[in-house]
């Protein structure tokens, strides 16, 4: 539920008499009988409001921000959804204004708006006949038919019906959720609209207007002060779904490659494709047998070099294909499975790429291969299945490479001689990120730490502790480096200094890999949200919701001008970065099929 930000700092424009007033006189409903059935008006549901869902730090009871700071006051309207009389009242009021209205249907994201959403339909005049309501999920469910959305969404005029509206962040979700499944969210209904500067920014974007009961006026509350909404805008310019997402693995994927005016992908249905990086159309696919059993298909993320199209698949095979015709080149079927996305060094023409095996000994391999026939050229074997992928130090001609053994290995890149090993406590799962200027490289691991380490010789230089898993490849930009943990936040941390400086949450869990775009970072998260960083404050400016996690890097185009963001249910989007929030509109200009 959207809250009122203190955060941080302290909040001048709650007056001490107003907090004084709530202690010594705090309202009382009109009646007992008014909070617990029966007969309601909008005075004892505001009364009510004030009692039961709005608190105070008066209160002594934990207020705490997504910072882990406090919160001055907060609404929680679920307790208040509780109560008959004041379900009633709500339903009451919005068919009052709603009743003669065309057709339309109703739609909640959990979980407070349930039993506001079950209310309007129980309540709905009977001269309208029924009315079809649809719950949104937060996040799409991992089991069972794998739905973003319960019920059926007909082609009907949408209101979305929810507690409050603050900065439109639950809103957004659910608005994405319902252009994902080729609907349009028109209004909003909830109870209080807290007329946020980000809220009020949100429906003139979108052009959706918004119901209200109440307002923070209404509670003698001051306007809401957060910080101004993001200043960049995007426009979608398409979008394209590819059949077979699986709902249960909600990890790294195939990440987008743009190479020229293609974008090369793979997909949980055991398919490479390649799609018109201006139209979305599909150019070419490629499927491989004996993968799509897995569920899991392509998790390898392709690479390029000189027409060539490098990238192993769930079937233990690693493929080269045409890279403008999808034509196979060569195939290797070397192990049981690929998950790890390869690395090419065209200096020493081989491809580098984690294998696993279903055999008791060995089951991994980091092997490297010509590029030219698939030929392998040397093996290491490890003793798990190996995931990770490796990076590459061209000063020193090492490949660095992270194993399911809990270490990470450099190897010479033409021998595959060991020139140093480093122990983790777990596994790292993906591949290092490497400065070349400045010697380091750096790498992410399942025993929840992020390290840096000098590259030659594979001393460590500094570790953090995170209070999750990492599942992504790390960024160097300028004296910083990003890295993302499943504890939902994107860690900054100053190379010069081997100091944290920031973690900056991003709310959900970030395993996808950051990106530098001009002076940001863009990464991705679990919850949908990719968002853009400022390398120098650190600030958030730009904010984009996609209906489902996105667990991979972005690619961006030459100019810095667009985007192509995957999620992990295989949906492609290719999206316009705008000069500024006002510059157009950011409603859907092309929809690929």
């Amino acid at each position: 539920m959207a809250v009122p930000r203190s955060g941080d700092r302290p909040w001048t424009a709650i007056s001490a008499r107003w907090m004084l007033r709530r202690l010594l006189d705090p309202p009382s409903p009109t009646s007992s009988h008014s909070q617990q059935g029966g007969t309601m008006t909008m005075q004892s549901l505001r009364d009510l409001i004030q009692t039961v869902g709005l608190h105070t730090s008066a209160e002594n009871i934990p207020l705490i921000t997504k910072k882990g700071g406090s919160y001055l006051w907060l609404f929680d309207l679920r307790r208040v959804f509780m109560r008959r009389a004041a379900l009633e009242q709500i339903a009451a009021a919005f068919w009052e204004r709603n009743a003669a209205r065309p057709p339309f249907q109703l739609g909640g994201l959990e979980t407070a708006a349930i039993p506001l959403l079950t209310a309007l339909l129980l309540t709905a005049p009977k001269e309208r006949g029924p009315v079809n309501g649809f719950i949104i999920r937060k996040d799409r469910k991992t089991t069972g038919m794998g739905n973003a959305i319960e019920g059926d969404v007909l082609d009907l005029p949408i209101v979305l019906v929810d507690d409050s509206l603050n900065s439109g962040n639950s809103a957004e979700k659910a608005r994405a959720v319902i252009a994902a499944a080729g609907h349009a969210l028109d209004e909003v209904f909830v109870v209080v609209d807290f007329l946020s500067k980000a809220g009020m920014q949100w429906r003139k974007t979108h052009a959706i207007s918004v119901q209200t009961l109440f307002t923070l006026k209404d509670f003698d509350l001051p306007p809401e002060q957060s910080a101004p909404p993001p200043t960049q805008a995007y426009r979608e310019l398409w979008r394209t779904a590819t059949p077979g997402g699986f709902a249960f693995h909600v990890v790294p994927k195939s990440a987008p490659l743009l190479v020229g005016d293609m974008i090369y992908r793979g997909c949980d249905a055991a398919k490479m494709q390649a799609f018109s990086a201006e139209t979305g159309g599909l150019v070419w696919e490629y499927s491989v047998t004996g993968a799509a059993y897995t569920k899991k298909g392509i998790w390898s993320c392709p690479a390029y070099h000189d027409g060539r199209l490098y990238f192993g698949a769930y079937n233990g095979t690693v493929y080269c294909l045409d890279a403008a015709s999808g034509e196979e080149i060569w195939t290797h079927p070397d192990g049981d499975w690929v998950g790890a996305s390869p690395l090419l060094v065209p200096r020493h023409k081989l491809m580098y790429v984690g294998i696993e095996y279903v055999r008791p000994w060995a089951q991994g391999s980091l092997a490297a291969y010509a590029m030219d026939t698939g030929e392998k050229i040397w093996e290491h074997q490890v003793q798990k299945l190996q995931h990770g992928s490796p990076g590459y130090w061209e000063g020193g001609d090492l490949v660095i490479w992270g194993s399911a053994d809990h270490e990470t290995l450099a190897l010479d890149a033409r021998t595959g001689r060991i020139a140093w090993r480093f122990k983790t406590r777990r596994s790292v799962k993906y591949a290092p990120a490497v400065d070349e200027r400045r010697g380091l490289t750096a790498f992410a691991s399942f025993d929840k730490s992020i390290y840096v380490l000098d590259v030659a010789t594979g001393e460590k230089r500094g570790e953090w502790q995170t209070d999750e898993i990492c599942y992504t490849t790390p960024l160097f930009a300028g004296n910083k480096l990003f890295c993302g943990s499943g504890d939902r936040h994107l860690y900054v941390i100053d190379i010069d200094t081997m100091q944290l400086i920031k973690k900056i949450n991003l709310r959900s869990r970030v395993y996808a890999s950051p990106k530098r775009i001009g002076n940001r970072v863009i990464v991705g998260s679990n919850g949908g949200r990719v968002v853009e960083i400022d390398i120098d404050t650190l600030e958030t400016v730009g904010v984009l919701q996609l209906p489902d996690a996105v667990t991979n890097g972005v690619a961006i185009s030459p100019d810095e001008r667009r985007i192509y963001v995957s999620t992990y249910m295989n949906h492609l989007y290719a999206f316009e970065r705008l000069s500024d929030v006002h510059a157009q509109s950011a409603r859907p200009a092309l929809v690929a099929s």
